[in-house]
C-alpha cells in the first residue's frame, strides 16, 4: 500500500536566531492554520540577505521552545530555509513564513540587506508562496534587545504574530496578491489586530556610509549615519509605518529593465 501524502504544511524561519521573542508567539498564531515546522538561525543572522553558505558543513540540533520543537541551523536564514523546503523533511511545505522580524526591513535599503526577506526570497525562488514579517520597536526597547538581548514589550510580539497569524491565514487561503512572488509586511510598534492595513510600494532608499573609522590601523567598524529616503508623494511602506499603518508590499522577482530602441542601438551588435 502506498505511504499517505503528507498534510500541506508551514515553514518558519527567521534571522533572529532561536531565542528571538517573536517565534514562539508566531508559532501559536499559525499552528490552527496548518502543521508548523520551525527551522531558524542558531544565533542572529542578521543583515545577511540571502548569502548561503557554500563551503563547509552545517550542524543542526532540534530544541523545544515551550511546546514547539525547534531546528536550530548553524546557517543563514536562507540555509535554514532551503533546508527546510528540500531536505530536512519528507515534503515541501506550501507557504514559507519569515520572521518575525526584530525590527523593520522597510525600503529598499533594508529589504535587500535583510536576512528575513532573503529567507523569504528563496522560498520564493522555490515557487513557494513566502511572506517576510517584521515589525518596529521603539528606541529603547530596540537598543536594550542590541545590547542585553532583552526582548521586553510581551504585548507587541503577540499583536505582531497575531497580525502576521491572520495575513499568512488570508494567503493560505487564497494566495498572494496577483502578480506577487512574495509579500513583505512592515508593522509599526504599537501594532494591534484593528490597526489599519494598507498597500504600499517599496520606498526608494539609501543608507550612504555604513562604516567609520574604529581602533588600531587601518581598521573600519559599522556606523550606519541613518537612512535617506526619496518618497515625495507618501507612497511608500516607511510612510505608512510612520502613519502608524501596516505597511504590506507585494513584490515580483523580474528584476530586468525594459530596453529601448535608442540602448538596443548602443549596445547589441548583429
Amino acid at each position: 500500500m502506498a505511504e499517505a501524502a503528507e498534510e500541506p504544511w508551514i515553514l518558519v524561519t527567521n534571522d533572529d536566531g532561536v531565542d528571538s521573542p517573536a517565534l514562539v508567539p508566531l508559532l501559536r498564531r499559525l499552528s490552527p492554520i496548518a502543521l508548523v515546522r520551525a527551522v531558524v538561525p542558531a544565533s542572529e543572522r542578521s543583515w545577511a540577505s540571502k548569502v548561503l553558505s557554500r563551503f563547509g558543513q552545517l550542524e543542526i540540533r532540534q530544541l523545544q521552545r515551550e511546546e514547539f520543537g525547534v531546528w536550530a541551523l548553524e546557517g543563514y536564514p536562507a540555509d535554514c530555509a532551503n533546508l527546510g523546503m528540500y531536505t530536512l523533511f519528507p515534503s515541501r511545505p506550501a507557504l514559507v513564513v519569515s520572521g518575525v522580524n526584530v525590527g523593520t526591513n522597510a525600503g529598499l535599503a533594508y529589504f535587500l540587506s535583510s536576512g528575513t526577506v532573503g529567507a523569504a526570497i528563496e522560498g520564493a525562488l522555490a515557487g513557494l508562496p513566502a511572506l517576510a514579517f517584521s515589525v518596529e520597536l521603539k528606541a529603547e526597547d530596540y537598543t536594550r534587545w542590541r545590547q542585553h538581548r532583552d526582548a521586553g514589550a510581551p504585548a507587541l510580539w503577540e499583536n505582531a504574530a497575531q497580525v502576521a497569524g491572520q495575513i499568512a491565514a488570508e494567503v493560505w487561503r487564497a494566495g498572494l496578491p496577483e502578480g506577487a512572488a512574495l509579500l513583505n509586511v512592515n508593522m509599526p510598534a504599537e501594532v494591534a489586530p484593528h490597526t489599519p492595513r494598507r498597500f504600499a510600494a517599496l520606498t526608494s532608499s539609501c543608507y550612504g556610509s555604513f562604516f567609520a573609522s574604529a581602533q588600531g590601523a587601518n581598521c573600519f567598524a559599522y556606523r550606519l549615519e541613518g537612512l535617506r529616503t526619496d518618497d515625495p508623494q507618501g507612497r511608500g511602506d516607511i510612510a505608512a509605518l510612520s502613519r502608524g499603518e501596516v505597511a504590506l508590499t507585494p513584490i515580483r522577482l523580474a528584476l530586468d529593465a525594459l530596453v529601448e530602441g535608442a540602448d538596443r542601438r548602443r549596445f547589441e551588435q548583429p
